[in-house]
Order: structure tokens, then sequence, then C-alpha cells
């Protein structure tokens, strides 16, 4: 189990935690724990006192941590107790960057490879003819694709043309950036070569003035946009609820999504509608031409949509990514003589939303992936307004790939920047050193144990330990969302936000860190998901047979919830 670490081990007494929690109600001041967990392996997050046996609970606040000889006896006869068996612990993963809400396109056309794998446009053809086949007539047909098929738009939309058998074909690039229509969703769509760039996307032509059927950055977005509206916001709650199981499977507890494909109108009817055991924040995503929600403001920094879901923060995307080539770049890209990439949007407009972060209350966050798009926004902070000014602002730079320099990353520290979602490959270590706080996010696909991999492995001469990763996992992304001192680690007074791991993170290999899953997640002290994996011995005090009514609640709490949503 713990070992020799049990004796640094600091009991934080029920007297402190109090004094903690003073914010809470009288009630809550007085009450006994409702929920104990003990005999674990408990990672804290606190930089003093970093593990624990055992927590104890009440209403939706931790109460007190620490041993399990300090924290047991304070049960109650109404206290629930669950022996975690030695089991490691931790706070509830925060996901600082991902993407969810809207519906899956008609009909789902699958290459033999992943798109990851990059299948040939000959690969691509036979599977929108298979799906063809089986769609109904003047059926949507999707396809996720790779950057064979992004970056030569000319000859996929032949062979969409072609394969689509009079289906209307979307394909969409596997990172998010570019889709790509047939001739029939175009005319579905109404779109015809007379479209005009909206502000932040492009329509790819060929030689002749054509559209290829590309639509790049915030042109594409408006695409999935528009095809969420028509699937029904119906469609994205079930496709929400499926998306809170998984995410609560993987210890997640917290999630910051950006309304990327839909309105945020049908976002909050989503998020009422599913009512999942989920923490979420919704960051607005306005397209550029929309001037009524390009002026949007939120009075107060934030709306608070339901108990778990608030709305707060604005993204822009400032530039695209290498794989389709147009993160804005210094170098010119390999066989595109010239060819640097793009910034989305003009100086004027970029300098307009820095502006608005220092007047408001809404937190900014920019998508930027490029060197060269990274010295554009630190030359405009700092020309617009001293350091001292941003720091408190907190300004999110989403992957933040183009911070490749001491000189960069000692800029964006003066400036009190975040940095959100860096991918696996990122200097970890040297970002931490440089004193940039790091928020891990998933961006749809690394799961928080991946990352955790990615960022501690020894092999990496950036890596970090598996503690300053844990906390990335967790306080890091808590404080990217100006929440820090609500969530990210199990101290008194914070929120009771737990996962219960199937294996211990600090001990198991680097490559089986991937694997691990949740087996019990707990959401403001709540089970909001329990793995069937998950054996609870019926442990109670035994006082409690003496009380009827904790005896008839014993008997009904022996076992544990079904799975969610089954």
């Amino acid at each position: 189990m713990i070992g020799t670490r049990l004796h640094r081990i600091k009991l934080w007494t029920i007297s402190g935690a109090l004094a903690a929690t003073a914010s809470l109600s009288a009630q809550t001041r007085v009450a006994t724990p409702d929920l104990i967990l003990h005999h674990g392996h408990i990672f804290t997050g606190d930089l003093a006192h970093p593990w624990a046996e055992a927590i104890s609970i009440v209403f939706d606040h931790i109460l007190a941590v620490g041993t399990d000889a300090t924290i047991q006896p304070t049960a109650g006869p109404r206290t629930r107790l669950i022996d975690l068996q030695g089991r490691m612990a931790m706070p509830g993963v925060n996901d600082s960057h991902d993407h969810v809400g809207g519906a899956s396109t008609g009909v789902e056309a699958q290459t033999t490879h992943p798109p990851m794998a990059d299948p040939s446009l000959q690969e691509l053809a036979e599977a929108i003819r298979t799906a063809a086949a089986a769609a109904p007539s003047g059926d949507w047909i999707h396809a996720v694709v790779g950057t064979n098929t992004i970056r030569h738009p000319q000859e996929a939309r032949a062979i969409i043309d072609a394969a689509g058998a009079g289906h209307p074909v979307l394909l969409e690039a596997w990172w998010g950036h570019g889709v790509i229509l047939n001739g029939q969703a175009l005319t579905k769509l109404a779109i015809g070569d007379s479209v005009n760039d909206p502000q932040g996307g492009h329509w790819d032509r060929d030689a002749q003035g054509h559209l290829t059927g590309l639509a790049e950055e915030y042109a594409g977005h408006a695409i999935r946009r528009r095809l969420a509206t028509d699937a029904g916001v119906p469609a994205s709650v079930t496709r929400m609820r499926a998306y809170a199981q998984r995410r609560l499977s993987e210890g997640v507890t917290s999630v910051q999504v950006m309304a990327t494909n839909e309105t945020l109108s049908e976002f909050r009817q989503t998020f009422r509608q599913a009512n999942v055991p989920l923490r979420f924040r919704i960051m607005r995503f306005p397209m550029p031409d929309e001037d009524k929600r390009v002026g949007e403001r939120l009075a107060s920094g934030e709306e608070i949509l339901t108990p778990l879901v608030r709305i707060a923060g604005v993204k822009w995307v400032l530039d695209g990514t290498p794989l389709e080539q147009l993160a804005y770049s210094t170098k010119e890209y390999p066989n595109r003589p010239g060819w640097h990439g793009r910034p989305n949007f003009s100086r004027e407009f970029i300098d307009q939303q820095l502006k608005n972060a220092l007047n408001g209350k809404d937190q900014l966050m920019l998508h930027i992936v490029g060197d060269a798009m990274t010295d554009q926004v630190l030359d405009e902070m700092e020309k617009i307004a001293p350091a001292a000014r941003w720091h408190p602002l907190r300004v999110r730079i989403e992957h933040a790939d183009g911070f490749t320099t001491s000189e960069r990353d000692a800029r964006a520290k003066k400036l009190g920047l975040v940095i959100a979602q860096p991918r696996p490959g990122r200097p970890f270590r040297a970002l931490r050193e440089a004193g940039i706080p790091l928020a891990y996010g998933s961006d749809d696909g690394m799961t928080p144990f991946f990352m955790l991999a990615q960022m501690t492995d020894t092999h990496n001469p950036n890596a970090i330990t598996r503690e300053e990763a844990l906390r990335v996992l967790t306080i890091g992304s808590s404080f990217a969302e100006f929440e820090e001192k609500k969530k990210g680690t199990l101290v008194p007074g914070m929120l009771a936000d737990v996962a219960v791991l199937s294996q211990d993170v600090m001990t198991a290999p680097t490559e089986a860190l991937p694997g691990t899953r949740s087996l019990l997640t707990l959401v403001g002290g709540k089970i909001a998901y329990s793995s069937t994996d998950f054996a609870e011995p019926a442990v109670r005090k035994e006082r409690d047979s003496r009380h009827p009514l904790c005896a008839e609640r014993a008997s009904k709490q022996s076992i544990m919830p079904p799975r969610l949503f089954q």
C-alpha cells in the first residue's frame, strides 16, 4: 500500500477543515461526513501534503484528509464508508480543451486504414461507394480523412463526385481543420462559385476560379455548424450522454469545451436536456461575420446555465496547423516555395480581440500553432498594454507549438500566458521551468493517462515527474479556468470530485499508463460513474445496526449503483 510514507501524512483536523469551509452553510459546518473513502493511496495535489489514506466528504465538499486512523473515527451513524482496498485515488481530471456537440452527418464511410494512417484516394473512393450503396436516397455521406486528401482537394473532389452516386458527401480532416464537399453537397447547401470568403476562413478555388470544395478554417467551421443545426438538438443530446459516460470512465470530472460544432443557443439546449453529472465550462466560439455574436459580452464574465454548466470565455483560431500547412510559420513549408501558412485574421482584428480582453471580464483563448503567429501575438500584446495589465487575465494559448525558444517562453511568463493542450512532444520541462502554467486538454482524442505517459516518458529529456504531470491534469486545468480555489486538489473546502483508478499510476510502467481507467468517479461527492470492476465490500460501522434508520440506509447502499446511462 502506502508503506513508509504513512508517517509523513498529516491530518487536516476537523476543526481545520471547518475553518477552511467557513463559506459553507452552518448545517455543513456541524455535519458529520456523508461519505468516507479509506484504505487508499490518495494523491491530494496539495504541495505540502500530497498523499493521504482517507478523505471525508460532506455534501459536495471535502471535509477532512488524513490517515485511516484519524478519518474513520469521525464517521457518524449515517456516514457511508467505501473501502478503496489500497487503490490509488486522485482529484477528478479537468480537461481544458475539447470539442463536443452536434451529431454525425448521415452515413459514415469507413476506410480500411484509419484516417491518421492517411488512406489513399483510391481507398477513400471505395469507402464512399460502399456507403453510397447502403445509404437511403439523398442522404449525406461523411468520411474522416487524412493529409493526403486535404492537401489534394481537386483530386479528392473528382473522386467523391463520381463515387458518391448522387449523394452529398462531406470529408472532414481528422485533426479538425478543413472539410471538402462534393458537387451535390455544394448544391444542397446552395454554395456556388460566387461565395465570398468569410472572415477567418477561405474557399479554395482552381485556376479558373471554380470552387474545389475545400473549405478552410472558419469556412469549414460554418459548414459543420450548419449541418449540426440540420441534425437537431435531440441528436446532439444523445451524443452528449455517450460522451459524458466515456469521460467519466476516464476519471474526468470537468471539461472545458469550445462551442465549435453548434450555435451557442443550441449548446444551451443540448446541455440542459442532456443533464449529465459532469462539470462543463462552455467557451464561446463566434463566427466572425456574425456581428451580434462578435459583440456579445457576458457582463459578469460568466453565465451559469445549470449547477454543473457555465458559459465563460471566448476563443479565436488565429492560424491552422502544419498538417494542412496553414500554421503561420517563419520557415516555408517543404515542397511549397515561399509558402509560410497564413494568419486567419488581420492584425487589426487580433488587436481588437486583445483590447476586448483588457476591457472586459471574458477570458481570451487563442489557438496559435505557428511560431510566426506566436511572435505576432506577443508583439501586439506588449504593444497594447504593459505586462502588469495582462498577467491577471490569464490569456490562454491553445497548443502553443510555436513556443520553441527560451526568449518566447520568458515573454509568455511575463505576460501571464497559460498554455492549454500542449501536444505530445512539447518541451514540458522547459515550459514548466520557465514558469508557464500548463493545462491538460484532450482535443477530442488524447485521454488523460495517454498524456500522462507522454509528459513523463523517461526517454524524453524534457519529461516532467509523474506528480507534476498529475497536477497538469488537475490543478493546472483548473487554474486555466480561474477555478483553482474550487477544484483540482483534495483539500478541505474544495469540491469533492474524485477518481479511483484501475492502477497506481505512480508505479505502473510507462507503456501501461494509457490503459488506466476510473473504477469509481465522484462529482460533487456523488457517484457519477462506477465500473463493474469495482467491488465495494459492505463495510459499515457495527453501531449502524443499532439504529433502525441507519440499518435501512446501509442495506440500500451496500451495493454500488448501476453504471451511468445503462
